[in-house]
């Protein structure tokens, strides 16, 4: 397949100046990639920063397809997207920007943003890409989007991110009949550390008890800060039995090794646990952790440092299985 010919993609009686200057010196101008693209998505020519932004002289871009720089789960699609809208037979009709995954050579990816216009040439139309490295942007976006959801001080998610997902579970939960459990934990006393030991103190305490049972639960659970010293984990898959055995887990990795504070003092820490599964008619995560919560007093009340589960269910009811 033939390239289409610079000299008629070139051929833009609107722009005078590429006739002074070249088509290359102009498009090298531009910060951005810009592509110039026959009908059939085949590269007629691409400046220097396209260069860059691939990582492939322009001399190897001429010539090839498009849709070589696009990641291929979106190649299709980004096709169609460029038939449709530019290469119909309407010529006022704009372009578009989209965002889009580009491949560089040995199949990194890059995210970028494609604004796409159509030139009006003799015979077939063209169409220019312009194309924006949005790398930075999308870890800046990513930053901040996790950055509202993790709680400052202990890193694990917030508790309104908690009751967001949360919905999620309860419907797979519902709706396929799926176990899923829950467990509220607390510092055994916590007041006690800061009166003691200062609220610095007790800020550390709380990050090394989070940190620990963040390492320990599964990547498909999740661990947030329910409220002050008090924790919550959702972890689905998981029956009653199951959170018990994780609640048990959760224990021992805070209780068997001391904290040590920035005074060099050793500080032993525990925790108390209750454990509450989804029952069918769960419609709310409130009403999960409102028997999680009163198993957790339970376990406060007998002795602290010690997992108790929910009370089991009226006859009337049965857990997820």
């Amino acid at each position: 397949m033939q390239p289409a010919s610079i000299d008629r993609i070139a051929d833009l009686r609107n722009l005078p100046a590429v006739a002074d200057t070249g088509l290359g010196a102009v498009l090298d101008s531009f910060r951005d990639a810009v592509l110039l693209v026959d009908h059939q998505g085949i590269i007629a020519c691409a400046n220097r920063s396209a260069e860059q932004l691939f990582q492939i002289p322009a001399v190897c871009l001429i010539g090839t397809d498009c849709l070589n720089l696009m990641a291929d789960r979106q190649s299709r699609g980004f096709l169609d997207y460029l038939r449709g809208m530019l290469l119909s037979g309407d010529v006022g009709r704009p372009g578009a920007t989209v965002e889009l995954v580009g491949r560089r050579p040995g199949g990194a990816l890059v995210p970028i943003e494609v604004t796409s216009g159509r030139v009006e040439q003799p015979g077939d139309p063209a169409f220019t890409l312009v194309i924006r490295d949005i790398g930075q942007q999308k870890a800046r976006e990513k930053e901040l989007r996790e950055g509202a959801n993790r709680d400052r001080l202990t890193q694990v998610a917030t508790r309104a991110h908690v009751e967001q997902l949360a919905e999620t579970e309860l419907f797979r939960a519902s709706r396929y009949d799926r176990p899923f459990s829950v467990l509220l934990f607390d510092v055994d006393p916590f007041k006690r550390v800061n009166d003691t030991y200062g609220h610095a103190a007790g800020d550390f305490v709380l990050q090394e008890v989070a940190g620990r049972c963040r390492l320990l639960i599964r990547a498909s659970d999740l661990i947030g800060r329910w409220g002050g010293e008090e924790f919550l984990v959702m972890t689905p898959e998981t029956a009653l039995e199951g959170g018990q055995a994780l609640g048990e887990r959760l224990r021992k990795v805070v209780g068997e090794t001391p904290v040590v504070l920035e005074s060099g003092e050793s500080l032993r820490v525990t925790i108390s646990v209750g454990v509450a599964p989804y029952l069918a008619g769960d419609d709310e995560l409130a009403a999960i952790v409102g028997r999680a919560d009163a198993a957790l007093y339970r376990a406060k009340a007998n002795g602290r440092d010690r997992v108790e589960l929910a009370d089991p269910p009226p006859k009337s009811l049965k857990p997820a299985a």
